[in-house]
């Protein structure tokens, strides 16, 4: 029996880690060529965009893990069957507790290492990969306020820079603003600094005029004064948006943390809570994943190939149960319903687990009749 489990292991494991290569080398390469730009703009070399793209691996992989010990599952079950290995170990009165045993013991391993992931290693790596975007465009950001020049980061913007002091400040700075289909807006002010707001690149500009001149009509020029003006200016800049939250970066001992002492996170104790137990679910939907597959890859058992149906609903099913859950974890984002994020897995893992339980104690009964 021992063997047995090794051959069903090796083939799921082998399957499940060359499927997981594949689906997220192709999801980490979509990801990271939507900052191929900001990297030529700062002129970076292929290795440095390599080094800190690759820091999103780990939140890639956290995110298919399941679907590819679904497929993994799938793959490996049809070989066995097409082999007719199937037919020998239901001969050799092999039961389906057995059977199945080898999937569910990987799959909870598997699960185990994706609760490191999700909890604390992908918090962690796109924290950092967001810290490093960040000095990047800031970088950039900077540096399009030179000395004397005109310089265009954007087609509807122009920036001017009188001087610059030897802590980075800016003195005497004009940006025009063409941006608007029906006016220009032209800002000046005597002093200026760039500072980093949750992600977001601010000028904060002091003692100022802002001149509003209409493109279509000889009308007066309006101009208002300000003592302190803030204008984010990383949508000027052409740079990929940002597609991660803040709760997305922090690890459970953070999220913990904030609980505890409401502080740290700059958003409510409902959303912090329910991100929390969002993360705490998630690697639940592989062993509910595995247990779809288990369940209907076990028809028709007896036949060299596996009816064309199953591998549809295994999909579908798979499909639909993690989108319930998905939009659940969506609309319950302000409300105090934290458990219910555990409904969809776990009620597909209990289902699966009341069905091996009576399907045994089927086969018992018959092996006691033969028996008597």
């Amino acid at each position: 029996m021992v063997m047995i489990y090794r051959y069903i292991s090796y083939n799921f494991i082998k399957s499940f880690f060359i499927v997981l290569l594949i689906m997220s080398t192709l999801a980490w390469i979509t990801q990271a060529i939507g900052y191929m730009g900001l990297f030529i703009d700062k002129e970076k070399s292929l290795v440095d965009f390599f080094k800190l793209t690759i820091l999103m691996y780990p939140w890639v992989i956290s995110m298919l893990i399941p679907a590819s010990l679904l497929i993994a599952s799938v793959l490996s079950m049809d070989k066995m069957m097409k082999d007719s290995e199937t037919v020998i170990l239901d001969t050799s009165g092999v039961s389906l507790f057995q059977k199945v045993y080898p999937y569910i013991a990987i799959t909870l391993l598997i699960t185990i290492l994706h609760y490191l992931l999700t909890l604390y290693l992908a918090p962690w790596s796109m924290s950092h990969f967001r810290d490093n975007i960040n000095e990047i465009r800031s970088d950039i950001i900077s540096s399009s306020f030179k000395k004397n020049q005109f310089s265009t980061p954007h087609n509807d913007y122009t920036i001017y820079v009188s001087e610059k002091n030897e802590s980075g400040n800016f003195i005497g700075i004009m940006i025009k603003d063409n941006n608007s289909d029906e006016v220009t807006v032209t800002y000046t002010s005597k002093n200026g600094r760039l500072i980093n707001v949750e992600g977001q690149i601010i000028l904060e500009m002091t003692d100022g005029i802002i001149f509003t001149e209409n493109k279509y009509t000889d009308a007066s020029i309006n101009r208002i004064s300000f003592e302190n003006y803030k204008m984010n200016l990383t949508n000027v800049f052409d740079f990929a948006e940002s597609k991660y939250s803040k709760l997305s970066e922090k690890s459970l001992t953070e999220l913990l943390k904030a609980i505890r002492s409401e502080i740290g996170i700059n958003t409510s104790s409902s959303q912090i809570m329910n991100e929390t137990h969002a993360r705490i679910a998630s690697p639940l939907y592989s062993v509910a994943f595995i247990f779809i597959s288990l369940f209907y890859m076990q028809k028709n058992a007896n036949f060299r190939n596996l009816n064309i149906k199953h591998f549809f609903y295994v999909g579908s099913i798979a499909f639909l149960l993690k989108l319930s859950g998905s939009i659940l974890t969506n609309e319950l984002k302000e409300h105090d319903l934290y458990y219910l994020h555990y409904i969809p897995p776990i009620s597909v893992i209990s289902l699966y687990l009341i069905y091996l339980l009576a399907y045994n104690l089927i086969e018992l009964q018959r092996v006691n009749e033969i028996i008597k």
